[in-house]
């Protein structure tokens, strides 16, 4: 068999995998004409958008349940293939997605129906390319970074491709000022290796895993966010996490609900909470809402 793109690679494995096979390196290798250790990170990457799903015997892999659905996909797994779809443009005519990987997503299409779509249009498929390379591999890289005021150049220690607030970030240290930053992926228009490696910095590493938005800070000390949510809205922050660390406390008298969030920044809470004036109250910290206050000023001014 030709080799294969490994988004192609890692779709048919998990593909096989859902089937119930037993798959094993040596002969996944030998058939995709890749090594061993190649074939290991596709299930690393399988098991990182999926969950642990799989159990490993020796060097062979075996799912003990399915992550995709046979008739239809769920809402979920369909949004992180959807993700997965567009970030390599895989929509193309050239696309490397099986038929009947297509003809599952058409019909799980025609039971979900996305009208906010939580990823953003990627053109840049090589830079996109060559970011991945660097990450597996642990590349510092030159970045070429256009802003609407500038544009910019930097060495980059990248660590992970990351969506949020529905966009896709690198994410990872600038390496020209030593700063944990985010770079938005439709705004980079040109990559290139350095020589040189760099190691994970686990501190950095832990960051990024317990990310919530593009505007947390590196290195700051945690803020926790305090609450009041009156009964008329409750229900919302009942059924749904708004950031990851939400967390519900208490439950008055009449009702009402505590509902705390830890953060960095307060740029985290802050468009949260101005959604749901006049039905929110901010319990702790006092001086967040002077915050508030500033910036729904800010925002009446440029009316």
């Amino acid at each position: 068999m030709s080799q294969k793109s490994s988004l192609h690679r890692t779709i048919e494995i998990l593909k096989h995998l859902n089937e119930g096979k037993k798959l094993c390196l040596p002969r996944l290798a030998l058939e995709y004409e890749v090594s061993e250790r190649t074939i290991r990170r596709d299930f690393e990457l399988i098991r990182e958008l999926f969950g642990d799903f799989m159990s490993k015997e020796g060097a062979c892999y075996r799912a003990y349940k399915k992550v995709l659905l046979d008739e239809v996909l769920h809402a979920t797994d369909l949004m992180t293939l959807a993700n997965i779809v567009n970030l390599f443009g895989v929509t193309q005519k050239q696309s490397l997605i099986s038929d009947n990987t297509k003809a599952l997503i058409k019909k799980s299409m025609s039971v979900y129906d996305f009208k906010s779509r939580p990823f953003e249009s990627m053109t840049n498929h090589e830079v996109v390319k060559k970011l991945e390379h660097a990450i597996k591999f642990h590349k510092e890289i030159k970045l070429r970074y256009k802003t609407e005021r500038a544009t910019s150049h930097s060495l980059f220690e990248p660590y992970k491709i990351l969506f949020l607030n529905e966009n896709f970030y690198l994410v990872g240290i600038n390496a020209s000022k030593n700063n944990v930053e985010y770079r938005r992926i439709t705004m980079i228009e040109e990559v290139s290796y350095t020589k040189k490696s760099f190691f994970i910095e686990s501190e950095v590493a832990d960051f990024f895993a317990t990310l919530q938005t593009p505007w947390a800070s590196f290195g700051k000390e945690n803020i926790v966010v305090k609450l009041r949510i009156e009964v008329p809205i409750r229900r919302y922050f009942m059924k749904k996490k708004y950031l990851p660390s939400q967390e519900i406390v208490h439950t008055f008298d009449n009702g009402d609900i505590e509902v705390h969030y830890t953060i960095t920044n307060p740029r985290e809470i802050e468009e949260l909470i101005i959604k749901w004036l006049p039905r929110v109250r901010i319990i702790a910290p006092r001086n967040l809402s002077k915050m508030i206050k500033r910036t729904l000023k800010k925002k009446m001014e440029g009316l």
